[in-house]
């Protein structure tokens, strides 16, 4: 930290440039307002589409004509508790599962994070951002944005966020890898 009087490199750095104050304060602005920027596209979400209920049914009819009933699928999660997860399905039924490389000794709740258990929870994320004060006990006045991206063909979800305008934990997460198998 410089001495009362003294200039910092950056001030001097300015000064031999010619900007005054107020435009290294707009500049320093503008720098702080793209990382912000940055950081919300690496560390949050991209630019995922709106969830709605049409755009959930198309997908889910698009899964019930086309999904396999055979695929490897990893996903990524991101928020309170980041992590990843392997699930392997045969058959429409899951038959390994690992979160962050463990195997949970309950392989009934192994399906939750097969395509229908991601289906299901987006179905009930619906609700609770219809009235979240009731269904998840938030505050007056809490609003939540849902947002969701489908496979173009098997109609899976590939990306989730859902963002709480109020307090609570947003939840994020995307589908890394699908292999129909």
């Amino acid at each position: 930290m410089p001495a009362p009087g003294q200039s910092t490199t950056t001030d001097a750095a300015c000064a031999r440039r010619g900007l005054s104050p107020a435009a290294k304060t707009a500049l320093i602005a503008v720098g702080l307002a793209a990382l912000g920027g940055v950081v919300l596209e690496v560390f949050v979400a991209r630019n995922v589409p709106e969830l709605t209920e049409s755009a959930l049914a198309s997908a889910e009819a698009r899964w019930d004509e086309r999904g396999p009933a055979s695929y490897d699928m990893d996903v990524e999660i991101r928020g309170a508790q980041p992590g990843t997860v392997h699930v392997e399905v045969r058959d429409g039924e899951a038959v390994a599962m690992q979160r962050n490389g463990f195997t949970p000794r309950q392989p009934r709740t192994w399906v939750y994070w097969t395509v229908p258990g991601r289906f299901e929870e987006i179905e009930r994320e619906l609700e609770m951002a219809a009235d979240p004060e009731h269904e998840m006990q938030a505050a007056a006045g809490t609003r939540i944005e849902l947002r969701c991206a489908f496979d173009p063909e098997y109609g899976y979800p590939t990306e989730f966020h859902r963002i709480i305008y109020g307090g609570g934990t947003e939840v994020y997460w995307r589908v890394t890898r699908f292999d129909p198998q």
